[in-house]
């Protein structure tokens, strides 16, 4: 029980009143005028200074009345929700929604949350039910809504923080269903969390059932100040035929002060080799660019590191830097073979930078196994191999090498031998110039080599002329067809590589796809899908996948996974995706045999960095509006007025007051109608 103002209390010093009244009342002896004395006989008149109480229910009734109009001065209430609740609503469903997010380690953020959800569950009745969802990106549940609260604590208890992007959406929608299945008369969500601006989507469907609560407890410590580093940009260049990388970082400050002075250092195994110093406004950002250093021969764990603030985790950027990765092209021709042929083909992948590619040109008559054991993809350009260059071949693609064939004019002669390259055999030249030539009809957007293709305005392949081109009788893996149907693109597995086959020619010879914009980008993607290139992101953010599926060192074999706090993890060969859950680097080794790694480097969500908060009724009101308005709302935690207020058990004391008054008026006035006729009787 409590009392919002105690001090009216003091009024129980009137309970004195009626003990007063009723000690030091006195029956008066009453003189009465007589003529003459002579003939009555002197008594003496006795009277005793100490009473006792005659009629207890007056005297009750009285100090009653007096006792209630203080308490009711007093303005009291239960001093818990769940003892209200018990009196006044019933039982009820509490979901107690406790964020996690990487925003909640700012700080004391994290402490002051699981304080507030330990509180909302000791507020509970045994009557009451209730749980506990951890949320970031996802929400996950404790389980049922139950009475244990000894459970529910020791889920608080043990949650850890995480380093997820706030998301309200999936948690409040949880909560939600929640609630929907509860029969309890009421039902509540508590929502402890910084009310990030960034979590919430206005365009979130999500609606609690009608007469549902929302009650947010706000942990966030008004404006907030935080430094971050957001992203880093790598370029490449070469000096000296040595591959260098100029890192530039982005700093942001998201604080209301200007920043000075502030340490931003480039690490590289966890030496530092480049140091920078920057000045920022408030709410600005800068870039930051390191002078370049040759990139090491194998890849190696960098971040880009500044002083920590009150959010560590945004304080460093880590990433991965590795070689370019060089793709080195063999391109084999017929001798004698004009300089055009390959003209085309050799300055499109001059033009490459990411990878970049590295072309040598020769006869195919020429091939000797020296030169396939350097090279990532060969390129048949309008030649047919003979019988020992298509062995070595066929040896070099099964090794997981690639191979990119053009078919041409002088293509036909000699496949007979060789057929197995290509999965068939190719087929006469279509000649398709009396009608301007066929085009390009069908692609597959979904393949790697013309996904790149997918979105609007991002190359059009449909005004490229096609005036000749072979048909090849592939079965599967057709790509791209002509508007005849002719199959125009397919590719054939060998072993652990492939072959690509274009059916007409890399030059202006057959068709005019060479003076098209699309050819350019086009041809990178086709050399490097050949090839097997996949180019190594530097980075990763919380919550994204490692795809292993594509790495052939790991097929059918466990791994291991050493896990940013240095703990390993097995991973089983049936699972060919790792969730990045922690920032830091991750490192995937295989268990059995060889010496095969693959490095990750995952980072703190830049949205997370920004602390900017949202307003708690904006959040409530879209959760709590319906349409039939019998939703409640409550933007925090009822405020000591508000919870006396709600309960109003003045109002009844104060009645309770007036009918002791009443029937304290009723006794006394008959009191002494009760002494007269008792003493006439």
């Amino acid at each position: 029980m409590g009392f919002l103002t105690p001090l009216f209390l003091a009024g129980l010093a009137a309970l004195t009143v009626p003990i007063l009244v009723h000690l030091t009342h006195r029956a008066r002896s009453e003189t009465i005028p007589f003529p003459s004395l002579m003939f009555l006989q002197r008594i003496p008149y006795r009277s005793s200074r100490r009473q006792t109480l005659r009629n207890w229910l007056l005297f009750a009734l009285r100090c009653a009345a007096f006792a209630l109009l203080a308490l009711a001065f007093a303005r009291p209430f239960l001093a818990t929700p769940s003892q209200a609740a018990v009196a006044l609503g019933g039982a009820r469903t509490r979901i107690v929604l406790l964020d996690r997010s990487g925003s909640m380690a700012y700080g004391d953020r994290w402490t002051k949350a699981k304080d507030a959800a330990r509180r909302a569950l000791a507020e509970l009745s045994p009557a009451d039910r209730a749980t506990v969802v951890l949320f970031d990106t996802v929400a996950q549940s404790a389980g049922e809504p139950t009475a244990d609260r000894a459970r529910l604590m020791a889920a608080v208890e043990a949650a850890p923080p995480g380093f997820g992007a706030t998301r309200y959406g999936p948690a409040l929608r949880m909560a939600a269903e929640m609630l929907e299945a509860s029969s309890l008369p009421r039902r509540e969500v508590v929502l402890v969390t910084d009310f990030q601006k960034t979590g919430w989507d206005a365009r979130d469907d999500v609606r609690l059932p009608p007469g549902a609560t929302l009650h947010g407890v706000d942990v966030s410590s008004g404006a907030a100040s935080n430094v971050a580093i957001t992203g880093v940009e790598l370029s490449r260049d070469y000096e000296d035929g040595r591959e260098r990388v100029v890192t530039a970082a982005r700093v942001v400050n998201k604080g209301t002060r200007a920043v000075d002075g502030l340490d931003v250092t480039l690490e590289v195994d966890g030496r530092p080799v480049r140091q920078q110093k920057a000045s920022l406004a408030a709410n600005t950002s800068a870039t930051v660019t390191f002078e370049p250093f040759p990139l090491p021969a194998a890849p190696a764990r960098a971040a880009v590191r500044t002083t920590p603030d009150g959010l560590p985790q945004d304080d460093a950027f880590s990433f991965v830097l590795a070689p370019g990765g060089d793709l080195r092209v063999l391109v084999l021709e017929s001798a004698g073979a004009p300089s055009r042929r390959s003209l085309y083909l050799r300055r499109a992948l001059q033009i490459g930078h990411r990878p970049r590619f590295r072309v040598d040109v020769k006869p195919a008559a020429g091939l000797v196994p020296d030169d396939l054991a350097t090279s990532a993809v060969a390129v048949l350009n309008d030649v047919a191999p003979s019988a020992g260059a298509a062995k070595r071949l066929r040896d070099f693609v099964a090794n997981g090498g690639g191979l990119l064939v053009a078919l041409g004019e002088e293509s036909l002669a000699g496949w007979a031998d060789a057929a197995a390259l290509l999965g068939s055999r190719p087929g006469a030249a279509a000649d398709r110039s009396a009608d301007w030539g066929g085009t390009l009809a069908h692609l597959d957007y979904a393949h790697p080599i013309f996904e790149l293709f997918r979105g609007p305005r991002s190359g059009d392949f449909s005004t490229a002329r096609f005036f000749r081109y072979r048909a090849l009788d592939a079965r599967q893996g057709v790509l791209a067809r002509f508007d005849d149907g002719t199959v125009a693109l397919a590719e054939h597995p060998i072993g652990k590589g492939r072959v690509v086959v274009w059916t007409s020619t890399l030059d202006t010879f057959w068709n005019d796809l060479p003076l098209q914009p699309v050819f350019l980008p086009f041809l990178h993607q086709l050399v490097k899908h050949a090839g097997g290139h996949a180019e190594t992101r530097p980075w990763y953010t919380v919550g994204e996948a490692l795809d292993l599926s594509g790495e052939t060192e790991l097929r059918g074999r466990d791994a291991a996974v050493v896990v940013p706090s240095g703990q390993k993890e097995r991973l089983p060969a049936d699972r060919r995706a790792l969730e990045l859950r922690a920032p830091g680097f991750y490192e995937v080794r295989r268990l059995e045999g060889g010496r095969w790694s693959r490095l990750a480097a995952v980072n703190f969500d830049p949205a997370e960095s920004d602390l900017a908060t949202l307003d708690p009724e904006e959040l409530a009101g879209a959760v709590t509006q319906k349409g039939d308005g019998r939703a409640a709302r409550a933007s925090a935690p009822p405020t000591t007025e508000e919870h006396e207020s709600r309960q109003a058990l003045w109002r009844w004391l104060l009645i309770a007051a007036v009918a002791f008054l009443a029937g304290e008026t009723i006794l006394s006035n008959r009191l002494p109608r009760i002494r007269t006729q008792g003493a006439r009787a």
